[in-house]
Parts: C-alpha cells; structure tokens; sequence
C-alpha cells in the first residue's frame, strides 16, 4: 500500500531513564510519550525550527492553547514579518481585513 501525501510518516524511538527521574518529577509512565513529545518540540519552537500551528497541530491542541503553555513556561513568542504577513492574509480572507483598513 502506498502512502498517501496527506499522510504524516512517524518514527517511533526509545530511552532509557532511570526511574527515579520519573518518580522525582512525579511523571506518571503513561504520560511519559507525552511529556517528552511536548518538550521535545517546544525545544524546537525555541529554536525557530518549528512553527506555532505545527507543534499545536503535532500535540492536538489549539493555538490559544500553546500560547497558554508558552505564556506559563515563559518561552517568547517567535514571530517575525513571514508570520505577520500569513496573518494579514489569514485576515483578508475571512473579512476581517480589508485593504481600505490599512
């Protein structure tokens, strides 16, 4: 069967903690996947080599949501002119924004 474009490929991988970092950090196991998913990506965030809405999308949560979770852990916000202009348009296009409103 072959993959469809639309189709996200994953890549599943493990580590070895020693348990007491889990029980130091009162992390329950089955939330482990979870918790470093989360991290994980909000190292790339940080970094500026994933977006907002993709680490939203990638952790099922809303934009208002990961905005939540980066205002908590202090982490600020990456927004530059490429994101501006996305919004402008994202705007535009449900009528928010017009071009007599500049």
């Amino acid at each position: 069967m072959v993959a469809m474009a639309s189709e996200i490929r994953t890549i599943k991988t493990e580590i070895q903690l020693p348990s007491d970092i889990l029980n130091s950090l009162n992390i329950n196991k089955a939330n482990l996947d979870y918790f470093i998913k989360k991290n994980f990506l909000l190292e790339l965030y940080r970094e500026g080599r994933i977006s907002l809405g993709r680490m939203a999308s990638l952790l099922d949560l809303s934009k208002m949501e990961m905005l939540g979770i980066l205002k908590d852990l202090k982490i600020p916000l990456n927004y530059g002119i490429s994101e501006l202009d996305e919004d402008i348009e994202t705007a535009k296009r449900l009528g928010i924004l017009n071009e007599n409103n500049k």
